[in-house]
């Protein structure tokens, strides 16, 4: 019976995702009342109304994110920061890559949303990259592998969020152990594709360019930039000196000290622009809930855990690297979900903030896999590159590294744990 509503679940979903093009949060709603129905539950009501609202910390986390991400564009700040880092290290191609990569990274690792990272510091850094003489579809591939790794770096990764919601394991503590196990895949990935390029431009030209850019005004442009990271930095260093706000109050904070530098804009608009951007994310974390809370209900949840763990660890590290990816084609975080809370119950044994960091890596490059593929797609669009297939396929490489890297970590989570944490 278990196999059979699984079975129903996932022809479900692919059905309106893949066949009738229904938006992936929608999908998940409607494949979780099919679910219940199927299991005799045809009026589960409480249920899904319970699912609606077990992200609701996180779906709140990512809308004051994006809306001060829009509020950083329209203000100056984005432009100023990059121009000065360029300015500043751009002489240097390992050092230029790297700067790239870290502020690609950035509205990603705000907001938890790769699509973030494409549309904003992507576009921005785009001309960079071409000026380096890359072709179009390496400027997207790289801009691709750098938005998927900070959509999981700290201080938001909506992965690690969902497994450890799964599992009533808070989200804290694992910034460190992001931080040190994304930043140099993600600088790796860009000096795969662009290194090669940069060795043979002309960086003093680029510098340069950058150097007759007007900035915003004056160096207050940078007070939201550090109150945020301020706020977020100092109750872990110094507790007795810094309360903790939260993510959404300490993003609100930033937002509102926007609206006293830099350029004038509308802050209305950009709320509603934030909005509006981040809502497909929103309406995937609430999908997600309410499948969750079915599948628990009818037993489906219950019955992968305990197939999960009765695994040999060589079948489950495999399930690991396959299964996670390809679910994730349709939808990383119903692949964080969906196997990402058994394979982490079955590795209860060892470092928890670990295994789930070196899962959340691992799920995370089942945003380049068909139907959805939905970074590269962005991605491609952005760069003018009709074929997405172009995209996807210099990602091939890192991707298949990165997982390796995610099962390496889950396998030593403890002798890492011991050194960093």
């Amino acid at each position: 019976m278990d196999i059979l509503l699984i079975a129903i679940l996932l022809v479900t979903f692919v059905v309106f995702v893949v066949w009738l093009k229904v938006p992936v949060g929608l999908s998940m709603a409607i494949s979780a009342y099919v679910l219940a129905a199927a299991a005799g539950h045809f009026a589960p009501l409480k249920f899904l109304v319970k699912g609606m609202f077990a992200y609701f910390d996180v779906c709140l986390v990512l809308m004051t994110a994006m809306i001060l991400m829009k509020v950083m564009e329209r203000n100056g700040l984005l432009n100023t920061l990059t121009r000065d880092l360029i300015i500043k290290f751009g002489r240097s191609p390992l050092i230029l890559l790297s700067i790239l990569t870290l502020i690609i990274m950035f509205p990603g690792a705000i907001t938890g949303s790769c699509a973030a990272s494409v549309l904003s510091t992507g576009v921005l850094l785009s001309p960079v990259l071409l000026r380096l003489g890359m072709p179009r579809h390496l400027v997207a591939a790289t801009i691709t592998m750098a938005s998927v790794y900070g959509m999981i770096a700290p201080p938001v990764n909506v992965v690690v969020m969902i497994i450890g919601g799964g599992m009533d394991v808070p989200y804290i503590g694992f910034d460190l152990a992001l931080l040190l196990m994304i930043v140099p895949l993600a600088i790796a990935s860009t000096l795969y594709f662009a290194y090669r390029y940069a060795v043979k431009a002309d960086l003093g030209a680029i510098v340069q360019e950058y150097r007759n850019k007007e900035p915003a005004t004056g160096k207050m442009i940078y007070l939201p930039f550090l109150a945020v990271i301020i706020l977020m930095i100092g109750p872990k260093i110094l507790p007795n000196w810094f309360i903790d706000l939260g993510l959404p109050l300490t993003f609100t904070i930033g937002t509102l000290l926007c609206l006293a530098v830099g350029n004038k804009f509308s802050l209305v608009k950009a709320i509603r622009d934030g909005i509006t951007e981040i809502m497909p994310i929103v309406g995937i974390l609430i999908g997600v809930g309410m499948l969750i809370e079915i599948m628990t209900l009818t037993g489906v949840r219950g019955s992968i855990v305990v197939n999960t763990l009765s695994l040999p660890s060589y079948l489950m590290l495999l399930g690991m690297a396959v299964m996670m990816p390809l679910f994730g084609g349709i939808s990383v975080y119903g692949a964080a979900s969906v196997f990402g809370v058994p394979f982490a119950l079955a590795m209860l044994g060892q470092n928890h903030i670990i295994t789930i960091s070196g899962l959340s890596l691992i799920a995370s490059m089942g945003s380049f896999m068909p139907p959805v593929a939905l970074t590269p797609v962005v991605a491609a669009q952005v760069m003018g590159e009709s074929n997405y297939w172009r995209v996807i396929r210099p990602c091939i490489i890192p991707g298949v590294l990165a997982v390796i890297t995610g099962l390496l970590i889950i396998i030593f989570a403890d002798p890492i744990a011991a050194i960093i944490l």
